[in-house]
């Protein structure tokens, strides 16, 4: 591993790292009828696994803000002022997190949404998204984003891998 230009004899970090929505890793989190898997999205996972990169699970704005049995909501009906500034706070939160690890030489490869959510959509950006994209874009980070659904096809997945590889 090489880390601000010196090389970390025996360290097997791969040095590349993805943001992932909360319910790609815990299903468990999604709103009340909306649970697509009984644990995780398995075949993201294991793209992940099998690329090696790191994976962290990005806090799920909706369970924080309205409970784990809360029911669905659209985005027009979470896009208030008190919903906006929570999901800014955790945007910042998580771009400062990658930022440090940009800093010491783990490159953010790629953050992964959820489809149709109203919060992590990317296609149809969510709320948290937007936020995302606010933080990065003050700090200068390009970093690509694609959504997933629990029925991820493989041309997906493919695509998945080329943009953890660059």
């Amino acid at each position: 591993l090489l880390i601000r230009g010196k090389v970390v004899s025996g360290d097997k970090r791969s040095g590349k790292l993805v943001l992932v929505a909360h319910c790609v890793l815990n299903q468990n989190s999604r709103a009340l009828g909306l649970a697509e898997e009984s644990g995780a999205m398995v075949d993201i996972v294991n793209v992940l696994v099998r690329n090696e990169v790191g994976i962290v699970q990005m806090p799920c704005p909706e369970l924080a803000f309205g409970g784990a049995l809360r029911k669905p909501q659209t985005k027009e009906r979470y896009d208030n002022v008190a919903y906006r500034q929570h999901c800014k706070k955790l945007a910042e939160e998580i771009i400062t997190q990658a930022q440090e690890y940009e800093e010491h030489g783990i490159r953010l490869r790629l953050v992964i949404g959820i489809s149709k959510s109203p919060s992590c959509g990317v296609g149809k950006p969510g709320i948290l998204v937007e936020e995302l994209r606010a933080a990065m874009e003050t700090r200068r980070m390009k970093v690509p984003m694609c959504d997933v659904s629990h029925e991820c096809s493989k041309p997906r997945l493919r695509e998945i891998e080329q943009l953890i590889r660059g």
